[in-house]
């Protein structure tokens, strides 16, 4: 949309460019055409004056004269004419007044103007146009471009020619006494109709570049409501598909858990219920012992997965506090990996680490590390078949202060497309009731918030078939932040 506008906007800025140049060139010359006619009109009227006031009293005189030119340099009539006639059009706006005798002999020649003068030369710019016109009963006039004039280098003049005769302009055919040739100078309102053409033109151009600035803007910003519009709905779109996925996934939550509880509470009522009712004959029968650890390990696991639950949930309400201490983080890793030795033994599943030897020192909740380490530690082990390893690595990172741990398994891995779902806390990649895996599939979700909780930053990579990878960084010390409570361990 925006392209064919501006398409559309160059086309028409060519087209605007075009019309108001030929437009000013029309009315230029339109100008110029009625300033030459106001000259004409004017000119005849200082010739009809100067015929009048000066040639009528000197004519008869002159006439004589003319047989021998030879007498008109010296005689004093001729000076007293050309006197009279300098003072007739003294003071007036002309350049060079030309009087011609009846048989077209300049009788006399001045340049009236004291600021603008003809250059030395022939009498008249163009002396065909006075030949061709001096006889007629009637005037002439013509423009005259590019005429030297110092001290400018050209100027525009308008020449006209007027007949001394007693017939009407344009009617008869009464010879002429004579001819006054009048050069009138336009230069200066010629320069300013071009000023005035260039101005109005680019005036012109300059409105409609305008007119297309708020036009393009105007689209423009109409194109970016359409955009943010579009994205907003496609962004609504995409909320109410999460949402309907996050409640679909909360569903199957509550499915899952139902039966995760359900599991443990069955054993641990069903055992009970025997010993209860005392169904075997002695209580130290070793049927009973084996029942009550079957009571206890599903207490255990029963109780696990309710801790995880309310853990997720106070962590979501901002109620978990940090409570910091002083921790050898090196001994809380071996710690941790001696607790899931046992289910790692029992898997076929190696354990091991490669540690710093310096003992990593940091002031951080430890309670909350141990279980963000036994959370991974135990799904690493989980999910990797017989035969596999699970390896955890830490280093320091003198550049920023920080610790990285990396938790690595050859486990059955994530598919990439899954990871996202993988951390969502109502989201697990196997979701069916009859999954091989069992759990609620928080422990990802609230290991990351735990992490996050003491300033960390927590980074997962897997893939399918070849294992994971996860890998959080921690600060040094854990600080009170927005939203974050920081207390001593007591």
């Amino acid at each position: 949309m925006f392209g064919t506008i501006r398409l559309f906007s160059i086309l028409s800025l060519i087209v605007v460019i075009m019309l108001s140049t030929a437009g000013g060139v029309f009315v230029h010359d339109r100008a110029v055409e009625d300033v030459t006619q106001l000259v004409e009109k004017s000119n005849a009227n200082l010739s009809h004056g100067y015929v009048n006031a000066v040639w009528k009293r000197y004519n008869a005189q002159l006439v004589p004269l003319l047989t021998n030119p030879g007498q008109l340099k010296d005689s004093p009539v001729v000076a007293q004419f050309a006197q009279d006639t300098v003072m007739y059009f003294k003071n007036m706006p002309l350049v060079r007044v030309n009087i011609y005798s009846a048989d077209g002999q300049l009788l006399m020649s001045d340049n009236v103007s004291q600021t603008k003068k003809l250059r030395t030369g022939s009498p008249s710019p163009d002396p065909k146009f006075v030949a061709e016109n001096y006889k007629r009963p009637f005037r002439a006039s013509q423009v005259l471009s590019d005429v030297p004039m110092p001290p400018e280098d050209h100027g525009k003049l308008v020449q006209t020619i007027t007949p001394f005769t007693d017939a009407v302009e344009g009617v008869g055919n009464a010879p002429a006494d004579g001819a006054i040739e009048i050069l009138f100078d336009i230069t200066d309102q010629w320069d300013e109709l071009r000023m005035f053409q260039y101005i109005s033109s680019a005036a012109f151009v300059v409105f409609y570049l305008m007119f297309l600035f708020l036009m393009m803007f105007s689209s423009k910003r109409a194109e970016n409501i359409i955009a943010k519009q579009h994205d907003l709905n496609k962004e609504l779109t995409e909320a109410v598909a999460a949402a309907e996925a996050e409640n679909r996934e909360k569903s199957q939550f509550l499915a899952n858990i139902s039966h995760e509880l359900r599991t443990p509470l069955n054993a641990i009522i069903g055992f009970s219920d025997i010993i209860k009712k005392e169904m075997m004959p002695q209580i130290e029968d070793k049927k009973y012992h084996d029942y009550i650890g079957d009571i206890h390990s599903s207490g255990v696991h029963l109780l696990s997965l309710i801790n995880d639950i309310l853990d997720y949930s106070k962590a979501e309400a901002g109620k978990l506090v940090l409570e910091v201490s002083e921790v050898n983080a090196s001994k809380l890793i071996q710690n941790s990996m001696r607790l899931v030795s046992p289910r790692a033994e029992a898997a076929n599943v190696k354990l091991l680490e490669q540690l710093p030897k310096e003992p990593i020192i940091m002031i951080i909740d430890s309670k909350k590390f141990k279980q963000v380490l036994l959370n991974l530690l135990s799904n690493a082990v989980k999910f990797t078949p017989a035969g596999g390893q699970v390896m955890i690595t830490a280093w320091q990172n003198l550049a920023d202060d920080t610790y990285s741990f990396e938790v690595e398994d050859t486990g059955i891995g994530i598919a990439p497309k899954d990871i996202s779902r993988a951390m969502s806390p109502f989201g697990q990649v196997d979701n069916t009731l009859k999954r091989k895996y069992e759990g609620t599939g928080l422990g990802l979700p609230l290991t990351k918030k735990f992490v996050e909780l003491m300033g960390g930053k927590f980074k997962i990579e897997s893939e399918l078939n070849k294992g994971t990878k996860i890998t959080f960084i921690m600060p040094r010390e854990s600080k009170e932040r927005d939203g974050i409570t920081v207390k001593q361990a007591s």
